[in-house]
């Protein structure tokens, strides 16, 4: 059966449709909650400054800057990646695992498999950042290829990281073009979706007298809800694309 990325879509809505509560309850903790607070209580990247060529002293003062921000602010941003796995873990657990777990299991299960999860998260991330150095084409096939290695390493225990990655490249033979679609919707969804709000949320911190508090967290709200949007959306899509991929034999 040839996998289409139209039914892997179909297959996840099915998925929130039907298990809508228990997945909204999930994604506030692990993702909602850690991505509000990143918008509002932490200082956002220094932008370069228009203008500014390699080598010059404007340059230089930015990479200085950011090198500083990344010093001093970094850390919340791997808290909050580091919770996001604990959560997409605790996902893939609740629909893959032989055990058929509730909740509380599954979300113990997702503690135990976190350290494998992460490394894998960063496998996989590093090489798409490679792919995406060359052109954002190779990038998001990369991500494709790779995007049921998650859920294979959850559903096929005991699966190391490396082992993971095998199988992920391994189930997408033949299927890389429809699941790159699949990982090209998912990634436009969580880049560029938040960036007119957190543009607004800039807007408002550089008005005289500061941000007014109430717009200022229901901007930076909407923002997370979307990235919230995207990261479930994300671990559904592989969730289905996996199921695809196992059923059908691929």
């Amino acid at each position: 059966m040839r996998l289409r990325a139209t039914h892997v879509v179909a297959d996840a809505l099915i998925l929130f449709r039907r298990d809508r509560e228990l997945l909204l309850g999930l994604a506030g903790p692990f993702w909602f909650l850690p991505a509000f607070a990143l918008a509002l209580l932490v200082p956002t990247a220094p932008g370069m400054p228009e203008g500014a060529r390699a080598g010059t002293p404007e340059a230089t003062a930015w990479v200085e800057a950011l090198a500083q921000w990344v010093a001093t602010q970094g850390h919340w941003f791997m808290l909050a990646a580091g919770i996001g796995g604990w959560g997409t873990a605790t996902l893939y657990a609740l629909y893959l695992d032989r055990s058929r777990p509730d909740l509380r299991a599954a979300l113990r299960m997702g503690a135990r498999l976190w350290p494998r999860f992460m490394l894998l998260s960063l496998l996989v991330g590093l090489m798409a950042v490679g792919g995406l150095a060359l052109w954002i084409l190779p990038g998001l096939y990369i991500l494709g290829r790779f995007l049921p290695a998650g859920p294979a390493l959850v559903a096929e225990r005991p699966l190391g990281a490396l082992n993971a990655v095998g199988r992920g490249f391994a189930l997408t033979r033949g299927t890389g073009l429809p699941l790159m679609g699949v990982t090209a919707a998912i990634s436009g969804l969580s880049w560029f979706a938040p960036q007119p709000l957190l543009s607004l949320d800039a807007w408002l911190r550089a008005q005289p007298g500061g941000a007014n508090p109430l717009a200022l967290a229901t901007v930076d709200a909407l923002a997370a809800a979307v990235t919230t949007l995207a990261a479930l959306a994300s671990a559904l899509l592989a969730v289905a694309a996996y199921r695809r991929l196992t059923s059908s034999g691929t």
